[in-house]
């Protein structure tokens, strides 16, 4: 058996043998072949490489583009108010995506008591169904383009963005106006969400770094700035369409609205923007809500282990309206706040916080 084994594999060793030499020479007469038909193929096989100019001399017949200066001047913000008080504001960028946001001078400070949570719904209902689209289409429209769609809501603004490629800005900002000014509120969409609310609600229980700041608030100040971002779980129940509708007819209106726009020249964004927002109303801008700085302390007992969660906070009067200050107070905060490191990977990598050092030095670890 050995013995058979060990001829089959001479056999197959000279049958290899036999082989290679024929794959060698066809390979060869391919390459021959195609050396001398010429043509692209030829180019890629070598076959004509004693024809292709040297590396060190210009192609003929290609113009190479003229490099980038050392110094790249920053694009100028314009902005342009429409007769309706609307405001249009546009910076040009070198970067081939355009950021467009819709700003609306609106938040938690506006409810009343038949309106508490609005805003937490309304950041919640942004992008679903509007009277030309559903909120199918909505996705599907900017999942086309690669583009992404966002909502924030704080207590003084609420803000609408969509971030894509420059060659979709026409798109991109008439499914965002439309999607602000014209919300379906379908009955159930807004049950559904009403649904998420009670849960979000039950899980913000667990997270005490947001509930902190939501108590500095109601513990600092009486009035609207008190107001909570978070719905309050009795008035969840009260919340539906109706209530959206009446809380945008309200507070939507031009003079309070704002179109920003990273990366769109002006004149492209006026061409686009000014036919879907000049029949705006232009009702007079309300006076803001009034709110009193009474400070405080708030504190809540909770099964958090041996954990104890803290915060310390002062008013600035004006808040960010006073840019200046606000800055100055944004660097003291993060100076002194406790924690980690001052940047995380950046300048001034290692550079932790005062109160940080402080206490590592008087209690350092074991």
């Amino acid at each position: 058996m050995y013995r058979a084994a060990a001829s089959r594999l001479r056999a197959l060793k000279g049958l290899t043998c036999h082989r290679v030499p024929a794959r060698f020479s066809t390979s060869v007469a391919a390459a021959t072949t195609s050396s001398s038909s010429g043509g692209l193929l030829g180019w890629f096989t070598g076959g004509q490489s004693n024809s292709i100019p040297s590396l060190d001399f210009p192609l003929p017949g290609v113009a190479l583009p003229s490099s980038l200066p050392d110094y790249v001047e920053p694009g100028k913000t314009k902005i342009t108010t429409l007769p309706n008080g609307l405001k249009v504001a546009s910076e040009t960028s070198a970067n081939p995506a355009a950021s467009i946001g819709l700003y609306v001078d609106c938040g938690s400070i506006y409810e009343s008591p038949a309106s508490f949570g609005v805003s937490h719904l309304l950041e919640r209902m942004a992008f679903k169904s509007t009277t030309n689209r559903s909120h199918l289409r909505i996705v599907r429209e900017v999942e086309a383009i690669g583009g992404n769609v966002q909502a924030a809501v704080s207590r003084e603004q609420i803000g609408y963005t969509f971030d894509a490629l420059k060659t979709y800005v026409p798109e991109m900002v008439e499914l965002l106006i439309d999607c602000v000014r014209n919300p379906a509120f379908l009955d159930w969409e807004v049950n559904e969400q009403l649904q998420k609310m009670k849960e979000e609600i039950a899980e913000a229980a667990k997270n005490p770094q947001g509930l902190l700041l939501e108590a500095i608030h109601s513990a600092g100040y009486s009035g609207a700035l008190a107001n909570s971002l978070l719905a309050p779980e009795s008035a969840v129940n009260t919340l539906n369409g109706t209530v959206l509708e009446d809380f945008i007819l309200e507070n939507f209106t031009a003079s309070r609205m704002v179109l920003a726009a990273s990366g769109v020249e002006n004149e492209e964004l006026l061409s686009v923007a000014e036919p879907l927002l000049s029949d705006l109303s232009n009702v007079p801008r309300p006076q803001e809500p009034k709110s009193v700085y009474t400070g405080g302390d708030y504190r809540c007992q909770a099964d958090l282990g041996d954990q104890t969660h803290f915060a310390l906070a002062f008013e600035l009067p004006g808040g960010w309206h006073k840019e200046k200050e606000a800055i100055i107070l944004t660097v003291l905060q993060i100076l002194m706040g406790g924690g980690g490191s001052f940047s995380a990977g950046g300048p001034g990598k290692g550079m932790y916080s005062r109160l940080y050092v402080r206490v590592l030095n008087e209690y350092p670890q074991s």
